[in-house]
């Protein structure tokens, strides 16, 4: 690093930097653009004495753990900034905005009132204060369960703040994001997302996206602040570049070091996001689900008024045709009241808030499940459009294989050397062991360190430069005594386009530059025009020994599954004119030479064979992928060879069977047969891309497993393509050239290894070990979520369905409803919040992969699902109605003598029996519920798999019990005798019974009932619909109604003027 230092001036002309409020107005647009902020680094000594005054220091970075403790006290410490999350008591306050909940309140005062009136004091207040009751315990379930939900999404957005960076102290360690502080020197390289804020003291060719922070989409020049300095001296034009880098910006290009200014909440990106709300929007299943509950709550409200209705027409009837009573008197105001509360609690329990509420519990067990094994969640929808994957296109390196590489074979002066010969000092003459490690060494910008206990080297950074740094290791080269080092001239860095990374290093003694140059053995081979022989000595490189080379060596290493590397350089002539000078004058001539003609005319010093081993589950993983529906493409930037046999070896391309004409294909060709991409416009108005040759792709994407030679450019025009075909794709990817096609991809996966910043804040989902098998845990996850989902619906339109037809029955023939209100609160309380506890977190299991993925256009409510409803719903309605009409001829249900001469109904213990036995029938139910019938027909399969849903039943029953033996003047009901109690057990078992026998009726029968719409609806209108309008906005959607209010274009120009 050293050349590229100004001589600054000393200590006692500083400015003295006092604390972080230096810093603030450092990094805004307006002081950058027009220079103050560079004057004012100048003012405090520039990079050196600013480091100085850091208590750091360029070369060495922060090099004690009692300076870094300091300068953490004094500028503050990088921790996320998280949005202050909700105590339980706003969630309970938030609860009582449930609008029918409001009204159902103020009734019960009303009906506490009159009761007082009537009974007095002394009795009156017990069925109003059990409403009350009833109400506050669902609110706090409610609000509970909300509070847990919302820690564990909290727990997951400190995970995704996670992260690991390169920094200087004494030497290059890694450490968390966490542990930045001011002064630190920062490592970063293409595909880095800045965390903090800093100044630029050494890189080469770094581009830098803005738009996230200034909304500006121009790519954005950054040179070292002593480069600007120079450039400002020399009145070089340098409008656009500038020294400093922004939080929560890109690095799209080169690498370099910065040293950090400002951390945490005072950074750019801190400020900004102290202002932004981190809630997650509805998935689409959510949005689907609104469209099934907004019917579910028209019936339900309709039913409620038609109760209303017949109870009001009974009341009239009794007053004007028998003359019971008065009109105007409390009787009547009791009675209108009371079905009042009918009308109202039955809208509580139709109105189906437990579907999204069963859907955010799903999606909250799943990512924390997720997160345990390997898959770390951004996306909450991502969660379930895994349910629906049916092609995955995943990388080779890291994904398919360890990403543990090593050398295995060089070919170099004309012979192959295994690495068992590495350490024969006769095989390669010295001078081309030496030219190969210098190559190695200054080209490359990996930091492994080799562990002095075991000597085993631990790779930091790019894995094959790790690889190949261990090769010059062992030929006895230390790459950091060529790193930090003042002959190097420029250096551009590898990239997907390019295939290539190239250094250019001064040779003081005769004032020559070397190009040294390494990637994708094909392109370096083209533009090598020389090669080095035996003893060292260099002979053409005609095309017959090109052909040779590319046939006996590279093609032969990438059948053994080698990747191939080549190394190569070029010296340019001593007498060349633009050369001479000091080395300030040679780095500026050497940066005006465009990239293309710096790195061509290149003399082949040797081409690397190096292993990656296949991961050892990845076979079987593609296996089961097959089986289960699952197309497995492999694009890799490997030749055709390499590729072809490593995808045999994973189970990709079967073994022994003859290849399709596409099934393995390179990109160059795939890009020129389907004509790339076209803009069309959509019904919208709105610009999308579209494959030109639609039916020259279809064919060759129902071959294709294999792309070759891919670039990120290949890959998003693949994913586009089966996108358009109606397939929902997962992709994988880890360079910042693969974030376009992460994020056009139904479901992205980032590698959290080795993947870039930008790709992984692109992508939905962060595969922690960077492995393909967990990226089946989450196909299996999502394959379960969408069933959780089912197995609730099943439990929850049952008991809305039977719920509405007996409460309406009950108050057109008996003139009540069989359920009073405290026992409908009740019922809402096990089939919105407890069902969806206990059934929408149903582990997985492997035998989801045993079917074909979920379409885009299936219905959520199957076939089979109505079968299950209707035949559970017929059989509750006629023991019911049996209950209801027709018990009290067979058994005895007078009321008990201890309740004779109490203001109880004379058919107490009848209605106690039909509430008793109502909510044991879904305490069984939800044990048929539990199973899909394409999965089972036998209710009991795993029946102990999952705790809490028997935790939740148990807590029912007991529940259940006590109401109906203590619940007495409460609840309005009677205690019940141990054969009272035995009926309706019997009757909710034999349930279960009658449901699997239901199972056996041919599901064709079923094909054709589609009650509910399933359509999604928009974000924006899910707060106008009857769901939202009646009940209460769930804290999903409350904070995306608040957030949608929000302008994004608002928030960049905010973001603009804070920078």
């Amino acid at each position: 690093m050293k050349h590229q230092y100004s001589k600054q001036q000393d200590s006692q002309d500083y400015d003295q930097v006092h604390g972080i409020e230096d810093f603030k107005d450092l990094f805004q647009l307006a002081s950058i653009n027009d220079g103050s902020s560079l004057k004012r680094v100048q003012k405090w000594g520039g990079d050196q004495g600013l480091a100085k005054q850091l208590k750091s220091h360029q070369l060495k970075g922060i090099d004690s753990e009692a300076q870094i403790i300091e300068n953490r006290e004094k500028y503050g410490n990088n921790d996320p900034i998280e949005k202050e999350s909700e105590s339980l008591c706003d969630l309970i306050l938030e609860c009582f905005g449930d609008t029918m909940l409001q009204i159902l309140l103020l009734a019960a005062f009303v009906s506490t009132i009159i009761g007082m009136i009537n009974e007095g004091v002394a009795t009156g207040w017990t069925e109003g204060a059990t409403i009350f009751f009833a109400v506050f315990l669902i609110v706090s379930i409610t609000a509970g369960n909300n509070y847990l939900k919302e820690r564990q999404f909290q727990q997951l957005r400190k995970r995704l703040d996670d992260g690991i960076v390169q920094v200087v102290r004494g030497g290059i360690v890694e450490i968390s994001i966490k542990e930045i502080v001011v002064g630190d020197i920062l490592q970063f390289s293409i595909g880095d997302m800045f965390a903090v804020d800093g100044l630029m003291i050494q890189g080469s060719s770094v581009k830098v996206d803005e738009s996230a922070m200034t909304g500006e989409s121009d790519e954005i020049k950054k040179l070292p602040f002593n480069e600007m300095i120079q450039q400002s001296q020399l009145s070089l034009d340098n409008h656009h570049c500038s020294p400093f880098l922004i939080s929560g910006t890109k690095c799209l290009d080169g690498n370099g070091y910065m040293l950090v200014l400002q951390v945490g909440q005072n950074t750019i990106q801190g400020q900004l996001k102290l202002l932004l709300n981190q809630d997650n929007p509805p998935t689409p299943l959510q949005q689907k689900l609104e469209g099934v509950a907004e019917d579910i709550g028209k019936l339900g409200t309709l039913v409620a008024i038609l109760t209303f209705i017949a109870l009001m027409g009974h009341l009239i009837y009794d007053v004007f045709v028998l003359h019971k009573h008065e009109f105007m008197n409390l009787k009547t105001l009791s009675f209108i009241i009371d079905a009042f509360m009918i009308g109202v609690t039955i809208i509580v329990v139709a109105v189906p808030e437990g579907l999204p509420l069963a859907v955010t519990i799903a999606l909250a067990y799943s990512v924390g499940k997720m997160k345990d094994e390997q898959n770390l969640v951004k996306n909450l929808a991502s969660c379930e459009i895994m349910g629906g994957a049916n092609n995955i296109c995943s990388d080779k390196t890291g994904t398919l294989t360890q990403n543990i590489m090593s050398v295995t074979t060089i070919w170099s002066e004309n012979s192959f050397i295994t690495k068992d010969q590495f350490n024969q000092n006769n095989l390669l003459s010295k001078q081309t062991v030496e030219v190969m490690a210098e190559s190695i060494c200054y080209n490359s910008n990996a930091n492994p360190n080799k562990d002095k206990n075991n000597n085993r080297w631990i790779q930091i950074g790019n894995k094959t430069e790790c690889a190949l740094i261990e090769l010059a290791d062992i030929f006895g080269f230390k790459y950091s005594n060529y790193r930090q080092n003042e002959k190097i001239l420029r250096q551009i860095p590898f990239n997907s386009k390019r295939k290539k990374m190239s250094t250019a290093v001064l040779n003081q003694k005769n004032q020559t530059v070397r190009i040294f140059t390494k990637g994708a053995s094909e392109i370096i081979l083209q533009q090598c025009f020389r090669y080095i022989s035996k003893n060292g000595n260099e002979l053409q490189l005609d095309k017959t020994k090109k052909d040779d080379i590319l046939h006996n060596v590279i093609e032969y290493y990438a059948s053994q599954c080698l990747r191939t590397i080549a190394i190569a350089y070029r010296d340019f002539e001593p007498q060349s004119s633009n050369f001479k000078g000091s080395t300030v004058n040679m780095k500026a001539h050497i940066h005006q030479i465009p990239e293309d003609d710096l790195d061509k005319d290149l003399t082949l010093i040797a081409i690397c064979g190096i292993k990656d081993p296949i991961r050892a589950d990845v076979p079987n993983a593609i296996k089961l992928c097959n089986q289960s529906g699952v197309t497995v493409r492999m694009v890799t930037g490997d030749n055709l060879i390499t590729a072809q046999s490593i995808a045999k070896e994973c189970g990709i391309l079967e073994q022994g069977r003859a290849q399709q004409e596409f099934e393995v294909i390179e990109g160059k060709k795939f890009r020129e047969l389907v004509g790339g991409l076209i803009s069309v416009k959509d019904d919208e108005g709105k610009e999308i891309k579209k494959i030109k040759n639609m039916q020259i792709f279809s064919k060759i994407s129902k071959e294709m497993k294999v792309m070759a030679r891919a670039s990120p450019e290949d890959k998003y025009l693949l994913v586009t393509g089966l996108i358009e075909e109606g397939n929902v794709v997962a992709v994988t990817g880890d360079g910042t050239n693969d974030a376009p096609a992460l994020k056009k991809a139904d479901v992205g996966f980032a590698m959290g290894i080795t993947g870039s910043d930008v790709a992984k804040d692109a992508a939905d989902i962060i595969l922690i070990d960077d492995n393909f098998s967990s990226i089946l845990i989450a196909m299996i996850w999502g394959r379960n979520i969408y069933d959780c989902i089912r197995k609730f619906i099943q439990f929850q339109l049952t008991v809305n369905l039977v719920a509405l037809f007996m409460s309406f029955t009950g108050a057109v023939i008996l003139k009540q409803s069989p359920l009073n209100a405290i026992e409908m609160l009740w019922v809402n309380l096990i089939m919105d919040t407890f069902a969806s506890l206990a059934l929408a977190t149903e582990p997985p299991s492997i035998k989801v992969l045993q079917r074909q993925p979920y379409k885009r256009t299936d219905q959520i409510v199957s076939p089979t699902m109505y079968r299950t409803i209707v035949g559970a719903s017929l059989y509750q309605i006629t023991i019911l109605s049996f209950i209801l009409f027709l018990l009290p001829k067979y058994i005895d249900c007078s009321l008990p003598p201890e309740l004779i001469g109490q203001k109880y109904p004379q058919n107490v213990v009848q209605m106690s029996i039909f509430f008793q036995a109502f909510v044991l029938m879904q305490v069984f139910n939800s044990i048929s519920c539990r199973q899909l019938d394409y999965h089972t027909k036998n209710p009991f399969t795993n029946f102990c798999n999952n705790p809490l849903f028997w935790i939740v039943q148990t807590i029912t029953v007991i529940v259940q019990i006590l109401l109906i033996q203590y619940g007495g003047r409460y609840v309005k009901v009677s205690h019940l005798t141990l054969f009272q109690h035995l009926i309706c057990l019997g009757f909710a078992i034999f349930g279960i019974v009658f449901s699997l026998l239901f199972k056996f009726i041919p599901e064709s029968i079923c094909q054709k009932i589609h009650i509910f719409r399933e359509d999604e609806i928009k974000t924006e209108k899910m707060d106008e619909t009857l769901t939202s309008r009646l009940r209460r906005k769930s804290t999903m959607r409350l904070h995306t109604s608040q957030r949608s209010k929000v302008d994004s274009g608002s928030l960049k120009k905010m973001s603009s003027q804070k920078i």
